[in-house]
This record gives C-alpha cells, structure tokens and sequence, in this order.
C-alpha cells in the first residue's frame, strides 16, 4: 500500500527541521585558512603507489600518529627530546617549549587540511615532540658530518643505515609533516642556531635528493620540509603565459628518435636547478637527476603537494617531459651516456617504469605543462628533413668508428679490404676493356642474338 503524502503540518515540520540543520552545520562551518598547507594525499595518486606517500618506521604531526606499526619509535623520539633539552638548558627548558607550541595551537591547526581532533594538549605534544625530534636530528646530523671524532656510535638512526634510509625517506613524505615555523621557533633557542642557519642544516640533510644544488636563499615563505625541497628545485625560467584552456599540452619523442632527428643532449653546467631545461641549435640541456630509492617519493610527494597546493605544475611537468623522453632502455641509455641520468637502480626497466607511471592523473590541461615550448621546438626540429640527413651521416661514421676502426688493427684490416676491393675492380675492367678493345660492336652483338 502506498504511504498516504505528509499533510501541510507534517511538510512544515520536516522543512523546519532541514533548514535549521543545516544552518547550524553552515554556521559551524571554520573559516577556509590562508595557513593549510599539509594535505591527505588524494587517493587517485596514492592507488599508484601507497608505499611512496606511508611512513616506514616513524611518525611525524598527526596524521600517522598512533598507529601501531610505528610505535617503536616512540622512544628514540623522546631520547632526541632529551639531547636537545639538555643542550638548551642556558636558554630554555621543557616549559618554555611548550609554551611556544602552545601559543601557537590556532595557526598550527589551520595549517592541517583535516580537522584535527586531538585536544590542546594532545596537539602540543604531538607537535612538541615531533618538532624538536626533527629539528635534533638536522643538528646531530650536522655534528655527525663535521665532528667524525666524536660521533654518537649508539645513535638509534644515524650509526645504523637502514634506520637512517627509512627515517629520510618518512621525511619527505606530505602527509607526515609539521609546520616550518614550530621548527624554526625551536632551533632558534638552540645555541648552534648562532652559527650555522637552519636552512643550511636541512639542506646538509637532503643533499642526497638535492644532488649538489647550491644552497640559495630564498624569499619563498616556506611551508613545511616537502615545500622546502620542492623551493630549491624551481626553474630558472619565468612561468610562460598560458596557453588556451583545454587544450592538450604537447609532448615530444623519445630520446632515441630526438637523437636520430639530430638532438644532441647535453648535460648543463653551473649552477641551474633539475627543472631547468633548455633547448637551443639542437642541443637539449638538461640538469643530472640520480634515480636511487629515494627518487620515487620524493618526487611523487611534490607532485601531490603541487596538486593540492599549487597552481604552477613544476616537478609535474618535469615528470611528464621525462616520461616522453623515456620509453625503453635505449633511451635510458643514451640519456646515461651523456651525463643527464644516473641509474642508481640498476634495471634500466625499473627507472623507465618509474618515470612512465609518475604523473599519472595529474594534468590535463596544456596551460599547467611548462615545457610546451621546448617540447614545440624539440618537434620541429626533429621533423625537419636536413637535420634528420645529418644525423643519419653521424650514425653512420658512429657506426664506422665503433665497429671497424675502434683500434688500429681493425682499422688496418677494413683499409686493406677495401684496397683489395678496388684492386679487383681495376683488374676486372681491364680484363673487361682487353676482351673488347677497338671493337665495341663484339659488345652488342653478344647480346642481339637473344632478340
């Protein structure tokens, strides 16, 4: 039987009630923050990889706290706490700390996407602990680096390298951060902070990712460790302007098939960053990128960060472009002779793999990629027929140097081919003119008798 429709009274009621939830959930509503820059990674980049956004071994802020594959670092945390609250006794105590955490609870929270909700004092000491367990980490860091002599051998992550690697790599990971300035407000009361700058300490910590780039400052109010690592890798180059919306951005070839069109890749010099890319008279110019373990999370981590935070798709678009320049290991091999990759993988199908599933549902649109006029050039240049004439003359004395004259007795023994070659050539047209000298007809009427 159909239920009888609600009477006037009953539809006034239920309107009533929607309208007042909804309002008080409105109402409730927080204002949208300027400060939210530490994100959940969203899930259609994490089904590509979860393990490249997860932490390993430790947790750092609130979003993995708790978990329990994680607390047996709980300690080492509180040991880190201990140094550096012994260190800092002349300037501040555990007190002092936490008042500046505390203080600061309203921007801390606003720099969370989540709403976060641990009470105040659960918050302060998540962030406390965290915070001064990174910030003594950079400095035992820094000490372990430039005092050998009295290294901590029983440090619990730097004296064992499989610690050591996990700890890194759970550091560069989005979803495990605290906000900048907590960790700038601590360091500043250590008394190492007179001396050496934070930034130089954080930079002496991810020089493995960083690859030898030089420490710049830099104006960029920075956000957190992940948006730190991403600031020393901007390009050079001026954000273009952007192309008409909707339309898909351009690609270019392979490696090889650049190389066979006349690209010559070389590897730039000075002090250029890994997203400055140049193309000019047929030479691309690229920075050297190492690909290791690290590789993967760290550049997947920027990439949700610049989705999330971002409008101008830099390390992106860096993933796209090596995506196009890499489709097997032919590719990967030329890129490696000429200095731009290093595989510290090993399986050149690992490193094509990476890098042929990185960006994977990040751009769309041809306004976000920012090599498109590289990309346009490098296609035109490729498609013009005397540069591919010319680099099909290169292959070939490659061809000629690598396989018969890459040492003196193959060379030897190719001139001696060829001049017996000619000798019997010579010998087979002066039989030739013998046999038919002074009457050319004998020729022919060879021949005619078949007609």
């Amino acid at each position: 039987m159909a239920k009888a429709p609600p009477s006037a009274a009953e539809t006034h009621q239920i309107v009533r009630e929607v309208v007042l939830t909804m309002k008080t959930k409105m109402d409730s509503l927080p204002p949208v923050s300027t400060e939210c820059c530490i994100y959940r990674v969203p899930e259609k980049l994490r089904r590509a990889n979860a393990e490249a956004y997860t932490p390993q071994v430790i947790s750092i802020g609130p979003f993995h706290c708790g978990k329990k594959e994680l607390e047996s670092t709980e300690e080492i945390k509180l040991r880190y706490s201990m140094a550096f609250l012994s260190r800092i006794s002349s300037r501040a105590d555990l007190p002092a700390c936490a008042r500046i955490i505390s203080e600061s609870e309203d921007r801390i929270r606003q720099c969370y996407q989540e709403k976060l909700t641990q009470s105040s004092s659960e918050l302060a000491e998540i962030i406390l602990l965290d915070a001064i367990f990174v910030v003594e980490l950079f400095i035992s860091n820094h000490n372990w680096n430039h005092d050998p002599e009295h290294r901590d051998q029983n440090d619990e992550i730097l004296s064992k390298q499989w610690m050591s690697n996990a700890v890194f790599h759970d550091l560069l990971l989005l979803e495990n951060q605290v906000p900048f300035f907590v960790l700038e407000k601590l360091y500043r009361i250590d008394p190492l902070s007179t001396t050496v700058t934070f930034f130089k300490l954080i930079y002496e910590y991810f020089k493995d990712v960083l690859h030898g780039h030089e420490l710049a400052s830099t104006i960029v109010q920075v956000k957190h460790l992940v948006d730190y690592v991403r600031a020393l890798q901007l390009p050079a180059f001026p954000r273009r302007v952007p192309a008409k919306q909707g339309k898909k951005f351009q690609l270019t070839r392979s490696a090889k098939e650049l190389q066979e069109a006349g690209v010559t890749f070389r590897l730039s010099e000075g002090t250029s960053t890994l997203l400055d890319v140049d193309f000019k008279d047929g030479i691309l110019v690229m920075r050297r990128v190492v690909v290791h373990e690290w590789t993967e999370p760290y550049i997947r981590n920027m990439i949700a960060y610049e989705q999330c935070h971002h409008d101008e798709k830099y390390i992106s678009s860096y993933a796209i472009l090596m995506d196009s320049l890499i489709d097997t290991s032919e590719d990967i091999d030329i890129l490696t002779s000429c200095g731009i990759l290093e595989n510290q993988l090993g399986s050149t199908d690992d490193v094509a793999h990476l890098f042929n599933t990185m960006y994977k549902e990040t751009m769309r649109d041809s306004s976000e990629f920012v090599y498109s006029s590289q990309c346009q050039s490098l296609n035109a240049y490729s498609r013009n027929r005397w540069h591919q004439w010319k680099a099909a003359w290169y292959r070939s004395r490659v061809i000629l140097q690598r396989d018969y004259f890459s040492n003196p007795w193959s060379g030897i023994s190719v001139v001696a081919a060829i001049i017996l070659l000619v000798l019997t050539f010579f010998q087979s047209t002066c039989a030739f003119l013998d046999v038919y000298a002074g009457d050319a007809r004998k020729l022919f009427q060879k021949y005619k008798r078949h007609y």
